[in-house]
């Protein structure tokens, strides 16, 4: 059995997977932000017992992937919590694109407690891995294997030109960071699960038709964002009937994510779509309504519960909680 939560974080991901593996569980970590004030992988820690961590991927660096890492690796520093190995694509290319285009006080504030959290492990983390898709995957149990599909190697390359062209010029943006983001598969026996993080389109036109494992839960790319989309991607993914889909989203008023262009998208694909919010391109699609004050006055429940008698029939994986809020929880 695997164990798939894709914990409500906001326009934000952090994703836990949990397997058993010769009678003990097993966990890895895919990205973590805070929320509310709270880190819900810290409180997963602490309510599981976790004494050790098989690996930790920080899919790319943007705040809303990384800004529970401090917490996380401050809590295993303080419960000696051996993490196996970190996975990411920070770089000086990263950083130095981070620099240009994020200037506040709590961006900076963040950035300096995620590198002296990670640094402060020590011998407790054994192994940091910059990763490409030509790094080499994770034997997770007999079978069960991660396996890393993007960014290209190329891809630092590429960047570390373009800030030679661009030097002392502040026009990056977010999308420059989102080249770097990992994409990484999980193969259960003949099934797959795919986590594609904030990959831009060229990752997915590299990527299409090449996946040979059939899907049983996908992530939707940049919370939802057209921009990310690549259409011959997913209507051409092998998959299961009903594939679960997952957008995590939140009530970000600057992006308005999902996009209802790409939730349409996806329905149409016939996918079993799942969001952590009912917020923007989900509440339209789905409701008819935009993101107004009628959606905090008829309340979540009603929403939900018009949902259930609308919907689909969903795919054959078990999951907890509702369809379209809180946390997404599949059981393989």
């Amino acid at each position: 059995m695997i164990r798939v939560i894709f914990k409500n974080v906001g326009q934000g991901d952090s994703i836990i997977i949990e397997w058993e593996h010769e009678s003990k569980v097993k966990i890895g970590i895919i990205d973590c932000n805070l929320y509310n004030n709270k880190n819900p992988v810290v409180e997963y820690l602490i309510a599981r017992s976790i004494t050790e961590i098989e690996f930790v991927v920080l899919t790319h660096y943007h705040l809303d992937h990384f800004s529970g890492f401090s917490e996380v690796f401050d809590y295993c520093k303080n419960n000696n919590i051996r993490i196996k190995s970190f996975h990411h694509t920070i770089s000086s290319q990263a950083i130095h694109i981070y620099d240009k285009i994020f200037t506040s006080k709590k961006l900076e504030t963040a950035n300096s407690k995620f590198f002296d959290s990670l640094d402060s492990l020590g011998k407790l983390l054994a192994d940091e891995i910059p990763t490409t898709r030509h790094t080499k995957g994770i034997n997770l149990s007999k079978d069960i294997y991660l396996s890393f599909l993007a960014p290209d190697g190329k891809v630092d390359r590429k960047i570390a030109r373009q800030i030679s062209r661009k030097v002392n010029k502040k026009i990056f943006t977010d999308a420059d960071i989102n080249k770097l983001s990992i994409v990484l598969l999980i193969k259960y026996f003949e099934n797959g699960i795919l986590f594609t993080s904030d990959a831009p389109k060229e990752s997915f036109r590299i990527l299409k038709g090449r996946i040979s494992t059939e899907i049983s839960i996908a992530q939707i790319p940049h919370h939802g964002s057209i921009e990310n989309y690549y259409d011959r991607f997913w209507s051409k993914l092998s998959r299961i009937n009903k594939c679960p889909v997952v957008f995590s989203v939140g009530d970000e008023p600057k992006d308005k994510l999902p996009n209802r262009e790409t939730v349409e998208f996806i329905d149409k694909l016939d996918y079993d779509i799942h969001s952590t919010n009912i917020v923007y391109g989900i509440l339209e699609y789905f409701f008819g309504t935009n993101q107004d004050k009628n959606y905090c006055n008829r309340g979540t429940s009603n929403y939900l519960s018009h949902f259930s008698r609308m919907t689909k029939p969903h795919s054959q994986i078990s999951t907890l909680n509702s369809s379209l809020s809180g946390d997404q929880i599949f059981i393989l």
